[in-house]
């Protein structure tokens, strides 16, 4: 059910895009609010059958590339996310935000402020491990110019609230 889908100013470049309807919205909803609900209670939920919930999220997958994965809740780990902001002096912060993107416990940076600021997002895997990123070797890097960093008290997804 793929179809080539044409910009309405141009008929140049289509692109292979697969057709949505309502009842594929809703199944992509529910695997939202639960990715691991069944395909019979979905299927009761959206009011179709378990075989019409199974052959769309096969299409889907198929089609879109729809993949449903797992995300661990480090707040229930007793870890906190943090953004935090880096200043760094001229030529520096790229180097800085390659150090950063090579940590496990990194999961977001960006370069900012024209190149001489880095953001990044982190959850330490302790209260130890943070203080000593936090407080001690961020602070101690060479260059680094200014230090902010922003616990998140609650992560977004999209249109629901988690």
């Amino acid at each position: 059910m793929t179809r080539r889908v044409r910009h309405p100013n141009t008929q140049e470049n289509p692109v292979a895009f697969p057709l949505l309807d309502a009842l594929d919205l809703k199944l992509l909803q529910a695997l939202e609010l639960d990715g691991r609900a069944s395909f019979s209670r979905i299927a009761q939920v959206l009011g179709v059958s378990d075989q019409t919930v199974a052959r769309r999220f096969r299409r889907l997958r198929e089609t879109a590339g729809l993949r449903v994965t797992g995300m661990t809740d480090d707040s229930r780990l007793g870890r906190t996310s943090w953004i935090v902001r880096l200043g760094c002096a001229h030529h520096t912060a790229a180097r800085l935000a390659a150090t950063l993107a090579g940590r496990p416990d990194t999961h977001y940076v960006d370069l900012a402020a024209g190149g001489t600021e880095v953001v990044c997002a982190i959850t330490p895997q302790s209260r130890p491990d943070r203080d000593e990123i936090l407080l001690e070797r961020l602070q101690r890097t060479p260059h680094v110019t200014t230090v902010g960093a922003h616990c998140i008290l609650r992560t977004y997804y999209g249109n629901s609230l988690r």
